[in-house]
């Protein structure tokens, strides 16, 4: 099968060569895990490369992923600046119109975050998604109507032929009841242990799932390191 890289050597190896292309990767964990770093490895290397790449963000400023970005060494804003990589923010779009309908006393119940009228209208020209993060459409919807959401954003990007990145966090992945783990190709699910007597944590990756890919090595020890994730050993 074929497969575009991470972004990280490590990842790479584990994944048989990298994600698989055109199909869904759902990426979960806990906060401070590394969920959004791997977006940016995916992303980063993959503009190096001359895809098109587009980054769906609902809850971070622009400004401050572009900075994490830059400060791990894979800075992103060269290729925003050059078109390469397109980012749309449903978060700051979301304040922009609070401000707007607040005139009128809507308050929030009058926005709508459609993440789906959005990569319905996305070029064809794009090759890699990344949406961080998609568990917020588990706060407006029911279990049913937030799988028929997930479903149909996952559609629209298969039949675009986009590899894409789901950043979920651990709650939300929670509440949905494991809902999107079934949907995508791809499961990697990021935890991590605390270790207080000692005063460190560990951080694992654990890829439960990837199609049609020999998965000899399921669990990997990994740190975030002022250069991004760096794989540090696997264990069956």
């Amino acid at each position: 099968m074929e497969s575009l890289p991470t972004g990280i050597e490590g990842l790479d190896v584990l994944t048989d060569g990298g994600y698989p292309k055109g199909k869904s990767i759902m990426i979960t964990g806990p906060p401070g895990s590394g969920k959004t770093i791997l977006g940016l490895h995916f992303l980063h290397r993959n503009c190096v490369e001359g895809r098109k790449c587009m980054m769906v963000l609902t809850r971070e400023l622009t400004e401050d992923v572009i900075s994490q970005s830059r400060s791990l060494g894979i800075d992103l804003e060269p290729f925003l600046k050059n078109g390469q990589l397109g980012i749309r923010n449903i978060f700051e779009d979301k304040i922009n119109k609070l401000k707007s309908v607040s005139k009128f006393g809507k308050g929030l119940c009058a926005v709508d975050m459609d993440i789906i009228e959005y990569l319905t209208s996305m070029s064809s020209e794009v090759d890699v998604v990344v949406i961080d993060n998609i568990g917020v459409m588990a706060i407006d919807h029911d279990i049913r109507e937030f799988a028929d959401q997930f479903s149909s954003i996952s559609i629209i990007l298969m039949k675009n032929g986009c590899t894409s990145l789901f950043i979920m966090d651990e709650d939300s992945y929670e509440l949905t009841h494991r809902l999107t783990g079934y949907m995508v190709f791809g499961l990697i699910r990021l935890t991590v242990q605390e270790n207080l007597s000692a005063g460190r944590t560990r951080q694992y990756l654990y890829i439960e799932k990837m199609r049609n890919k020999p998965l000899p090595v399921k669990y990997s020890l990994f740190d975030i390191t002022p250069e991004g994730i760096r794989i540090i050993n696997g264990m069956r």
